[in-house]
């Protein structure tokens, strides 16, 4: 399993500092995964490589792994400028997703605004509809909740779509494409609330979908806003 640790710098700063700064992340107090729970078992076992990719430059960077000495799985630390199974990082997610949901940008002029080489036309579509899946149909109702929970005279923003998705002419399509939208409404709403309650929380703007990660992790939930539905381990049942 992957469990987001937050880290201050960029993934830049992450891939030359020395030694490397997974290995100072704090190790969880009980094991995370739903079937153990078990608690001070977790140990650091090893590292692997993987790639960052900012758009014009590919980071190779290590990533901490930890093992659990009662159930023997593994997991490992993230660094929340990376989102789990991508390999862009978070802030270029971040800005295609803004662009096309609430900007409201074509796919054309969308890919003008990429350095280049940057994704592909495929690469990027692909991330807007496993962003919109996992926002407008698994994740929607658990952030209403949420809200709801932390105040109950909350006022929610009004979930009819804006006037760009109009242009979408499959009715199922375009009817999660609002509630993803309504989705990053209300999760900037939930920031709001909880930065009222914790004068600490460090997330700047471009930073959403970071805090956003952070969040579910804390409900237990896997910490994911990106999912392919095309996949059969995607989850097909709302959380």
């Amino acid at each position: 399993m992957v469990i987001v640790q937050h880290f201050p710098g960029s993934v830049k700063q992450y891939a030359e500092a020395i030694p490397f700064p997974g290995h100072s992340f704090a190790i969880p107090d009980t094991c995370p995964h739903p079937d153990c729970r078990a608690s001070g078992c977790l140990i650091r076992w090893g590292t692997y490589e993987r790639s960052a990719r900012t758009g014009d430059v590919d980071y190779s960077i290590l990533i901490q792994r930890i093992r659990c000495q009662v159930c023997g799985r593994t997991h490992s630390l993230l660094p929340d400028f990376l989102h789990p199974y991508r390999h862009y990082v978070i802030h270029v997610l971040h800005h295609v997703v803004s662009l096309y949901l609430i900007a409201g940008l074509g796919w054309r002029r969308l890919m003008d605004q990429l350095p280049p080489p940057g994704p592909g036309r495929s690469t990027v579509r692909e991330w807007v509809a496993s962003f919109v899946y996992g926002a407008g149909h698994l994740l929607l109702d658990v952030l209403i909740r949420q809200l709801l929970a932390l105040d109950p005279l909350v006022e929610l923003p009004d979930a009819s779509g804006p006037s760009h998705l109009q242009r979408v002419a499959d009715s199922v399509k375009r009817l999660r494409l609002e509630r993803a939208h309504h989705f990053w409404l209300l999760a900037e709403r939930l920031y709001a609330q909880l930065k009222l309650r914790s004068l600490q929380l460090h997330f700047a703007a471009d930073q959403l979908l970071p805090f956003l990660l952070h969040w579910l992790q804390s409900l237990a939930l896997p910490p994911r806003l990106f999912w392919n539905p095309t996949l059969s381990t995607t989850p097909t049942v709302p959380f």
